[in-house]
């Protein structure tokens, strides 16, 4: 899910400004008075993809606070998101030991796996 992330932030804000329709099958089609009101209301992704979503923007929005924030973003960014780097490499450009970039990407991926209900509390 983390992975994904970048492509459901992207369809998530296409949804919001109207670019894109959801697909949610049943649904009645057509246009009509109604219709624009309610194509407001189901501005979202399908219940997974919102939830994945939603865990790693909780995430990441908790990371941002955290010291060294925008570092640990770096290595998700460059290892995740990007697949440009490995951790050693991401740690090079950040600059910090290939240990801690280590840590930071644990805790990313241990934050958004609590974000999405899998850890145990």
């Amino acid at each position: 899910m983390i992975r994904r992330y970048p492509e459901l932030r992207r369809r998530y804000g296409a949804l919001r400004e109207g670019r894109l329709t959801a697909d949610y099958s049943g649904m009645p089609r057509g246009g009509g008075d109604g219709r624009a009101v309610e194509g407001l209301a189901i501005r979202e992704l399908p219940s997974t993809s919102q939830r994945e979503y939603e865990a790693v923007r909780r995430a990441v929005e908790t990371t941002e606070h955290y010291r060294n924030g925008q570092e640990r973003l770096k290595v998700i960014e460059l290892v995740l998101w990007k697949k440009t780097h490995n951790l050693q490499g991401a740690a090079l450009q950040i600059p910090c030991h290939v240990d801690t970039a280590k840590v930071w990407h644990g805790d990313f991926i241990r934050l958004v796996a609590s974000y999405y209900g899998l850890m145990d509390e």
